[in-house]
Formats: structure tokens, C-alpha cells, sequence
């Protein structure tokens, strides 16, 4: 496995990501990402004592990935925020978000590629639940939808749905 793990990442196509659930199951089979190689390369590193986390940062054009540990060496779940707006870093081929920085590309992808997804209105936010238990996360700025996260997998696809169908209703 390739030792830079920025560059492992950034090879990693986003629709990989959200299809797939996690970064750690998009690498090689002999591929894996351990606490120590992360801090060892990272951007940036928050430590969250109360709960024994680590979250390791990776900056790229556009959007952050973060990876986020147990400080026992656990790979527990990962996301990436995005940051930049429409023009700055969202088109397809100076990140990665390409199709899916709005909702509209979004549906796009998720129709060719036969993905069922459920979608989820909480407050001003705009979430969408995938078979991966991913969730992709839209506000709506300048009246259009643009991407600002994408959570990978962490638990059950019901236990996702359940939790978001709980905040939504909640905020009605």
C-alpha cells in the first residue's frame, strides 16, 4: 500500500466513497490506515478527551477529510466537510466533488448507478441516507442546493434512519 496516506485519500473518488461507506473500504485489500500513520501525516489533529477520540485532518482543494479514531488505535468512522463555494474548488476535476457538490448532480449519479436513497428535510438542511448508511449533507445557498458533508458509515442503515427521521421530526 502506497505510504502517503494524503495522496492514498485524494485518489479516492468521492462516488467510491458514498457507494462503499467508508475510506477504509475504498483502499487496496492489502490497504489500511492506522492511527499512527495518520497523525504521523496529517494536516491537523483534534483531540477530544472525554470520549478517547482522535480526528485526523486532511486538507484538499475544496474539502477536508477527516478520519477519526479511538485513541486505542480504533478506526471508528470518517467524513468530509467541503468549504469551498461553486468556482473555488467544487468543479469536477479540481476536487472531486464534480456530481455530487449539488443535488441535482447528486440524483443524476444516483440514478445511473440504480442507487435507492431516502432523503430527510431538517431545518434548512437537506439530508440524504444511502444503502451504505452515508449520509450526504445540502444547504440551500443562494437558492441551490450545495453539498457542506458527507458522512461515512458508522452504524446500521435502520439506526441512521431512525435517528434522522427523529431530528426531522422534531424540527416540524
Amino acid at each position: 500500500m502506497n505510504n502517503d496516506i494524503k495522496q492514498l485519500l485524494a485518489a479516492i473518488a468521492l462516488e467510491q466513497y458514498v457507494a462503499e461507506g467508508t475510506f477504509q473500504q475504498c483502499l487496496p485489500t492489502d490497504g489500511k490506515i492506522t492511527l499512527e500513520q495518520a497523525k504521523a501525516q496529517a494536516d491537523e489533529i483534534w483531540s477530544v478527551a472525554k470520549e478517547q477520540l482522535e480526528v485526523i485532518s486532511f486538507d484538499y482543494e475544496g474539502y477536508t477529510v477527516n478520519l477519526t479514531f479511538q485513541r486505542d488505535g480504533l478506526y471508528l468512522f470518517d467524513s468530509v466537510d467541503i468549504w469551498a463555494e461553486e468556482g473555488d474548488g467544487t468543479k469536477k476535476g479540481s476536487s472531486q466533488l464534480g456530481t455530487l457538490a449539488t443535488i441535482e448532480g447528486w440524483q443524476h449519479f444516483a440514478d445511473n448507478e440504480g442507487m435507492q436513497m431516502e432523503c430527510f428535510d431538517i431545518g434548512d438542511e437537506r439530508v440524504y441516507l444511502l444503502p451504505s448508511a452515508v449520509t450526504l449533507h445540502y444547504l440551500n445557498r443562494e437558492s441551490k442546493w450545495k453539498l457542506v458533508k458527507i458522512a461515512g458509515a458508522y452504524r446500521s442503515v435502520e439506526q441512521v434512519r431512525d435517528s434522522l427521521q427523529n431530528i426531522a421530526n422534531a424540527s416540524i
